[in-house]
């Protein structure tokens, strides 16, 4: 079926050529969409004749990726609403914008949102699907991340099957669903492990067509590839990737895989990415200097993202603070530094675990020196050569390291990698009967132990000192049904009369708004200086500042007898005056 003639995949190659045409001229439009999709479909399809007939797979490796996501589902499903108390600002702007993509008719798919810029498609997909799943809010699209976050375990299987035996894949799935990073933000109502489920996928579907030379295979892993630029950014990482691998592959292993074979198929997978990711391009190609802003905020080549650099770690230079981030992002793996990116905040704790760390290095080792004696194939030398890139463009390339979020598209490699130091180190005893077993299960529970305690970590401390936009918000919930409630905040910016740490007043009303029963049931912000003169039909909520209690407390006690105060966060810092209706 190889040799059949190509003018079907010329037709397929020209409709799509065609479709980006008319969207680079025309804009997005109904038509276009469908003769994208039917250039999508032909292009699969004719690959499809063109491929081998796919292998049998055994019953019980298409039962290990479910099964891995249902042993998960318990650690990454129970008390999301709860757990973790904080909401980051970052889960308020993607519940809001998602809200308002997945109801808008006439969106432009393959358009930019105007949420900083950011590929309208996934929000879209994230408001559908949350409405699906109950409701765009806290919870529900704390579900919807959590769920891909399993996905993203399940999907890693087929990719570590492909390098690793059966039960070393498994070890190194389940170390990649105990990462605390991963973990803790796939519980937030956020979106960034869309970048490791595409990534996962892509690179599956990629290295099984090489192996398999299987064309269907490649091309799907192509668009998977291409669909990682409507997703969270990193993942745009791994078609880039997935070339220099092939270079590796053509220059040391051209005895397993022919030039032309490997060209065949870079083509093919091309094809698939440039079908899948030309639109956005092309979108972003014609935005303007506002639209292309947080590109340039965000990496170092750019003056601008030198100069937010600087800020951010308060540098007297833009030189000192590009140190600042190459020697934070080259220590990523074995530092305690926080977030950089201030979303998974959790103090005297890195991006991995100290034990991961070390493990990791020995893995890179291992791997690397098994690859210069070509004791491993070339598999390995793509999850090798895919952290050394990642780990060198964030330190030297992309601003505010570490940066979790985006870190998290290294959690794959890093899986295996430490996997293979944990297989290294329990194959010296393998001479010792259930030796290598014992080592190695014993090492996956430290790790496995050790993470879930720095979970647990962030968990309590939101128990403990509350979180303003969470506690808040929980407030909100549970008083939103009481008839005719209304909420007020008095805040202003700057201390002593911030209520949130961070925004301005449109900003602070929408972190109140995504909890409300609806945006009319939450009013304007009160200025801190009108407090003392505010009037307002009972029932409502008043949440304050506790030195804007202690300046305007009189005043309102004599206005609103009735009213009572409750703390808000532990320390009694936020508060919230309750007053019931007469």
């Amino acid at each position: 079926m190889r040799h059949l003639p190509l003018a079907g995949i010329v037709a397929g190659v020209v409709l799509g050529a065609a479709s980006l045409v008319w969207y680079d001229r025309s804009g997005y439009s109904h038509g276009m969409l469908y003769l994208w999709l039917t250039a999508l479909v032909l292009l699969g399809a004719l690959f499809g004749i063109r491929s081998r007939a796919l292998p049998r797979i055994a019953r019980f490796e298409l039962a290990v990726p479910p099964a891995l996501a249902v042993l998960f589902s318990p650690l990454y499903l129970a008390g999301l609403y709860h757990w973790p108390v904080q909401v980051s600002s970052d889960e308020v702007a993607v519940v809001q914008v998602s809200r308002t993509y997945g109801s808008q008719p006439h969106v432009d798919l393959f358009g930019l949102s105007d949420y900083l810029a950011r590929p309208a498609l996934l929000f879209v997909a994230w408001g559908k699907l949350g409405h699906l799943l109950g409701g765009v809010d806290l919870y529900h699209m704390r579900i919807l991340d959590a769920t891909f976050g399993l996905i993203g375990i399940a999907a890693s299987y087929a990719l570590f099957r492909q390098l690793l035996p059966r039960g070393w894949a498994i070890c190194a799935s389940v170390l990649l669903g105990f990462s605390h990073s991963y973990l803790m933000i796939s519980r937030l109502a956020m979106r960034e492990n869309t970048a490791v489920v595409a990534e996962v996928i892509a690179f599956a579907l990629l290295l099984w067509g090489l192996r398999n030379d299987h064309e269907l295979a490649t091309f799907l892993g192509g668009v998977v590839a291409g669909l990682g630029f409507y997703v969270y950014y990193p993942s745009r990482a791994a078609f880039p990737i997935w070339v220099l691998f092939l270079i590796g592959v053509a220059l040391l292993y051209q005895s397993r895989y022919s030039l032309r074979s490997l060209l065949r198929l870079g083509v093919v997978a091309a094809i698939g990415f440039s079908l899948m990711a030309g639109p956005i391009q092309i979108a972003e190609r014609k935005a303007g200097p506002r639209e292309t802003k947080p590109t340039r905020d965000t990496l170092l080549i750019y003056n601008e993202g030198r100069e937010v650099q600087k800020a951010w770690v308060f540098a007297s230079s833009q030189w000192d603070g590009y140190w600042i981030n190459v020697k934070n992002g080259l220590g990523t793996f074995n530092n305690s530094i926080t977030d950089h990116g201030w979303i998974y905040q959790n103090p005297g704790h890195g991006f991995v675990d100290p034990l991961t760390g070390v493990l990791l290095w020995l893995g890179v080792g291992v791997v690397g020196v098994a690859l210069i004696r070509r004791r491993a194939g070339p598999e390995a030398l793509l999850l090798l050569g895919g952290l050394v890139v990642l780990w060198l463009s964030f330190a030297f390339v992309v601003n505010k390291a570490p940066n979790y979020t985006r870190l998290l598209v290294t959690v794959p490699f890093v899986a295996y990698l430490v996997t293979e130091g944990i297989r290294w180190l329990a194959g010296r005893w393998r001479s010792v009967p259930r030796a290598p077993a014992a080592i190695a299960v014993g090492i996956v529970a430290v790790v496995a132990a050790w993470n879930l305690a720095i979970a647990w970590d962030f968990i309590q401390d939101g128990r403990r000192n509350g979180d303003t936009i969470g506690s808040t918000g929980r407030y909100v919930v549970a008083h939103r049904n009481i008839p005719g409630e209304r909420f007020y905040m008095s805040a202003g910016q700057g201390e002593p009369y911030n209520y949130y740490e961070w925004g301005w007043p449109a900003i602070w009303r929408e972190r109140i708004q995504m909890f409300a029963k609806d945006d009319e049931q939450v009013a304007d912000i009160v200025p801190p200086n009108y407090l003392s003169t505010f009037k307002a039909s009972p029932p409502f909520a008043l949440f304050m500042r506790r030195t804007s209690w202690d300046v305007a407390f009189r005043a309102l006690a004599e206005q609103y007898p009735r009213g009572r105060i409750r703390n808000i966060t532990p320390d009694g810092s936020r508060i919230v005056l309750e007053v019931p209706r007469t």
